[in-house]
């Protein structure tokens, strides 16, 4: 009995050890501007890393960002709820042309929180700090290439 008991711990123990774990971490990539740097990324492609995006985050790398990948093409609206950041959008549409950026997007601890509007319909959208899209060069109308 006892050994019986020691080999259904040994087979617990391993298959804790063997199953994946069930982590929220988004997924590393870059996003690169045709002919300028490339982004480091984070990619939020489930519903869940939608919503939990870049709260209670106190930095962001400067050459980095979060990409937000979505099954569908439309109008989107981020907020900036539990976001301690200045950040700028960048709506990128399924072509991978940016169609809007909006610039210096205020941080929001408690509600109501302001809604950012994509005004046209997005597929995608990359969060990167406050001037960013300045200092990288980014405008309306340039492609854009990550991987999907």
């Amino acid at each position: 009995m006892k050994n019986a008991a020691m080999l259904v711990l040994l087979v617990f123990l391993f298959g804790c050890m063997a199953a994946p774990k069930q982590e929220q971490k988004v997924s590393l990539d870059s996003l690169c501007i045709k002919d300028k740097e490339c982004i480091k990324i984070e990619r939020a492609t489930t519903p869940q890393q939608h919503s939990a995006g870049l709260m209670y985050r106190e930095s962001l790398e400067s050459n980095s960002g979060m990409l937000f990948l979505f099954s569908d093409q439309k109008p989107r609206s981020f907020w900036m709820k539990n976001t301690l950041i200045p950040l700028d959008l960048v709506w990128i549409d399924e072509s991978k042309t940016i169609v809007g950026i909006t610039e210096n997007t205020v941080p929001c601890k408690a509600d109501p929180c302001r809604a950012y509007p994509s005004n046209l319909p997005v597929k995608y959208v990359l969060e990167i700090n406050s001037k960013s899209s300045s200092k990288f060069g980014l405008k309306t109308g340039q492609k854009v290439d990550f991987l999907d």
